[in-house]
């Protein structure tokens, strides 16, 4: 008998549509032939429901015919009820591919393990700590990971203006997706930056602008292998990798190796596996590193659930490392944990 493997995908939050773009991509390369997958979607109104979707559903984010859950915290019968009916619904471990708070801050994470249900990423504690942009610049600067200079704020008073040079960079410490995220080359500016980011989360990050290239690492953790890809390199069109950069029109380039250094991008690894190690990071995640024009490193942020489309940098880099999507994806799903 295949083992029930649920796909949990959506959220309440702003990453929303982009999970289930994540989770459609999933379903399609998932190895049915091995298990049977539970398409589990958390709505926007909060509640986790069932569907028989088809893959044409999740591509058109069409997810109507659907049916809500209770969770069984039962460790005996782990799984779900449906509400209606009082179907059960078992669960052998659940493969999440939830964006945003929800998903990377630990909290399906808790619930799962509350409920005995094994599940792919990382612990609830490590989630947390990534999700958290200001929490994780102070583990990884205390570890000696180089990084742009920073202040963590809680309101505009915190704001210590003698550590400003303009241009600034303003972000929310727990979003992904760059929401909430802007340059600012004014005090005028940053103030409103600032206002921005607080639409998006009470504590934020101003950090200091680095002139040059995002690149990012890969890592794949299972019981047999640590696997650090090689780094890709992100040609941005305007000022700032952000929201419209990301998933719009533009004319930004991802290139599949990056165009530094070999003693560069080495560093860059080395950096990577040093930062998984220490934020407790389990399975995958993309590490994300600045290059100054002069060849300086600093490290940006951890994704410890990245954009997981079959084209999406993730995959892309492990797969030049020689694991093909299919196979990612079946890797992740034998190191389910609780």
């Amino acid at each position: 008998m295949k083992k029930q493997i649920a796909l949990v995908f959506g959220s309440v939050n702003s990453e929303h549509d982009i999970s289930v773009a994540s989770a459609a991509s999933v379903y399609e390369y998932f190895p049915h032939d091995v298990y049977d997958c539970v398409l589990l979607y958390i709505a926007k109104d909060g509640t986790f429901n069932v569907g028989d979707y088809t893959l044409e559903d999740m591509y058109n984010n069409d997810l109507k015919n659907h049916r809500s859950l209770y969770l069984n915290f039962d460790y005996q019968n782990p799984g779900f009820v449906e509400q209606a009916s009082g179907k059960a619904v078992s669960i052998d471990a659940a493969f999440l591919m939830l964006h945003g708070q929800m998903g990377e801050g630990g909290h399906v994470q808790g619930l799962l393990k509350c409920a005995n249900i094994p599940f792919t990423g990382c612990d609830v504690l490590s989630s947390s700590l990534c999700m958290d942009k200001g929490f994780t610049h102070e583990v990884c600067e205390a570890n000696g990971i180089p990084m742009a200079g920073y202040q963590l704020i809680y309101s505009l008073e915190d704001i210590d203006y003698s550590r400003i040079d303009y241009p600034m960079i303003v972000k929310p410490c727990r979003e992904g997706s760059s929401f909430g995220v802007s340059i600012a080359h004014s005090k005028e500016e940053l103030l409103k930056a600032c206002e921005f980011a607080f639409g998006f989360d009470q504590r934020i990050l101003i950090e200091d602008y680095i002139d040059g290239v995002e690149v990012g690492v890969s890592v794949l953790k299972t019981a047999d292998e640590f696997i650090v890809s090689y780094a890709d390199q992100v040609n941005v069109s305007g000022e700032i990798f952000d929201f419209q950069e990301k998933y719009h029109p533009h004319a930004t380039e991802t290139l599949p190796y990056a165009l530094f250094p070999d003693e560069i991008t080495e560093k860059i690894r080395m950096y990577s596996k040093q930062a998984f190690e220490i934020l407790d990071c389990e399975q995958f995640a993309r590490i994300d590193f600045f290059i100054s024009k002069d060849h300086g490193v600093f490290f940006n942020e951890i994704n410890t659930i990245p954009g997981f489309t079959v084209n999406s940098r993730y995959p892309s880099m492990i797969a030049r490392m020689g694991t093909d999507y299919t196979t990612l994806i079946t890797k992740l799903i034998e190191g389910a944990h609780s």
